[in-house]
C-alpha cells in the first residue's frame, strides 16, 4: 500500500503529553514502536492506513506553517469524526477559516480543517467515504 511517514518536529514543553495525545486522542492514531532516540525525544505514531506520524521533540523556536503546507487524513466515518471533534471542544473551519463550516470540493468530497497544539494545519477529507 500507499506508505508515508511524516516527520514533525514540537518544541519541548512541560506539557509534551499533550502534542502526542492530540494525534492519539482526537486524530485516533496509535503508539507504535520508535526505532531511534527514546520516549523523551522521539514518538511514532501511525493510524489505521497505517500513515505514520513522526513527533521529534526539540527546543528550537517552531516556525508557523502556512496551510498551504499540511498534511491529509481521512476518518473511518467523516460524519462521526466532527462529532468527535465537537464533543472534544477542538474547533475547525473550511478553507477560509470559516469556524464550523465543512466545505464540499468540486469531486465532491468533503473536507475541513484543524490545527495541532503546535500549529500545523491538518487536513480531514471523506475520500475513502462511500
Amino acid at each position: 500500500g500507499d506508505h508515508r511517514d511524516l516527520h514533525l518536529s514540537i518544541r519541548r514543553q512541560r506539557q509534551m503529553c499533550i502534542r502526542d495525545s492530540f494525534y492519539r486522542d482526537i486524530l485516533g492514531f496509535k503508539d507504535i514502536p520508535t526505532l531511534v532516540g527514546t520516549k523523551y525525544t522521539h514518538r511514532w505514531l501511525a493510524n489505521y492506513e497505517g500513515k505514520e506520524i513522526h513527533l521529534i521533540f526539540t527546543d528550537e523556536e517552531i516556525q508557523k506553517t502556512p496551510k498551504q503546507i499540511h498534511m491529509a487524513f481521512s476518518p473511518v466515518d467523516f460524519d462521526e469524526f466532527i462529532d468527535h471533534l465537537k464533543k472534544n471542544n477542538v474547533f475547525f473551519t473550511n478553507y477560509n477559516l470559516e469556524v464550523g463550516v465543512v466545505q464540499v470540493r468540486k469531486d465532491g468530497i468533503k473536507q475541513l480543517w484543524v490545527r495541532d497544539p503546535q500549529g500545523y494545519w491538518i487536513e480531514i477529507n471523506s475520500t475513502n467515504q462511500n
